[in-house]
């Protein structure tokens, strides 16, 4: 049996606690000479509003038989109002990879990434609005009154229907203050709420990336950075506030691709998102069809897309 007080650490996992408020008791961890996929945590430097990332897998490996060396790696991101209060509203992730020493001819190069493209999270909620639209005329336009030139304006106003809805977005694009010219250097992902139905975000992300290595000497960096805005409603005051910019930044996230530095983290989500993170991957099949089943989404909404081969999911498993 565990001693009483024992708490086991998760090394690939760092926690940023977010508000509008910075504060100084923060402590940061930061690589030591040569240390690699650190126990990287950070202190809570605000109240009420959590976001987690950590690694959750990685597979190194190469794309094909006897192909390019490639990397597979699994993170996750977590985003909790501590109280009823208080939700995300939107949430900005941007993943950067460089070599370790910022040779641009040796950095990773993003194969692709789940989730990849516009995704529609849970229902969407429908929106009645009108629109108005019109052109000033004088006033003793088209008559015979006499009078002062005063502008009227002809107005016609349509009702339409528009629909609200939470979203998940993915891309894979080039971070011009990093470098302007070369493949594409950093993974962005934005969540946004539906605003109408006070959503929130999802509380749980996960979010593959699949990278081509240009070979297995070199070893690379993911700086991971969260920019957030919430939404706070206590006694009577409602507001909306960015929320990013209060954790100072933190070292990168050192990877060494060899066989003895593959990682699983251990299960703690629901089953059905534990089971396809612990899916049996090929090291030397990496490919995109992998992603899909390694990521996905959990909390209370669905995920929706226009492609037909997306499967309909459980409200509260994806």
């Amino acid at each position: 049996m565990a001693a009483l007080g024992t708490k086991k650490v998760d090394q690939f996992s760092f926690n940023i606690q977010l508000d509008t408020v910075p504060e100084d008791r923060g402590y940061h961890a930061r690589n030591k000479p040569g240390e690699i996929q650190r126990p990287d945590i950070l202190d809570d430097l605000c109240q009420g509003l959590l976001v987690q990332s950590r690694v959750d897998r990685i597979i190194h490996g190469t794309e094909t038989k006897n192909g390019s060396p490639a990397t597979l790696i699994v993170f996750g991101f977590r985003f909790h109002g501590l109280s009823k209060k208080r939700r995300f509203r939107e949430a900005v992730i941007n993943i950067l990879f460089q070599d370790e020493n910022k040779n641009e001819d040796v950095d990773p190069v993003l194969s692709t990434l789940w989730p990849n493209g516009d995704f529609t999270l849970g229902d969407p909620t429908p929106i009645s609005k009108e629109h108005g639209g019109g052109t000033e005329v004088g006033a003793n336009a088209g008559s015979d009154y006499a009078g002062a030139n005063v502008k009227r304006t002809w107005e016609k106003r349509k009702n339409y229907n528009v629909i609200d809805r939470a979203r998940l977005t993915g891309s894979i694009i080039l971070d011009p203050r990093v470098r302007n010219s070369g493949p594409p250097n950093t993974v962005s992902l934005t969540l946004s709420e539906d605003v109408t139905a006070e959503s929130g975000l999802v509380t749980d992300l996960r979010a593959a990336v699949l990278l081509r290595r240009r070979n297995d000497a070199n070893r690379f960096t993911a700086m991971v950075t969260v920019d957030a805005k919430a939404h706070f409603s206590y006694n009577i005051i409602k507001a909306t506030r960015d929320v990013f910019g209060c954790s100072p930044a933190n070292d990168p996230i050192l990877f060494e691709p060899s066989p003895e530095n593959q990682y699983i983290r251990t299960a703690t989500l629901e089953p059905y998102l534990e089971e396809r993170l612990a899916e049996k991957v090929d090291v030397h099949n990496l490919n995109k069809n992998k992603l899909n089943n390694l990521a996905g989404v959990l909390g209370t909404t669905a995920l929706a897309t226009d492609k037909p081969e997306s499967a309909e999911a459980p409200a509260s498993e994806i």
